[in-house]
């Protein structure tokens, strides 16, 4: 079975999405699953510099997901 290695120096640009009638689309608050955003840092459709965490706890088990998915 053949792995697929994604293209790091590939960047994304995303284009900003204005939501009708939202005064700031700026950030939105979310609550996703550990798993799904595992998931999605390992697939690298999601990166740490995007994430802001709002408390010790989830900074706590993010810095872990991290350190696990780079051994």
């Amino acid at each position: 079975m053949a792995l697929l290695h994604p293209d790091l120096s590939r960047q994304h640009h995303y284009n900003p999405v204005n939501w009708p009638g939202a005064t700031d689309s700026a950030q939105v608050a979310i609550s996703i699953s550990a798993d799904s955003l595992c998931r999605l840092l390992q697939s690298h459709q999601l990166h740490v510099e995007d994430l802001t965490c709002l408390d010790a706890e989830s900074r706590a088990r993010v810095r872990q997901m991290l350190l696990d998915l780079v051994r």
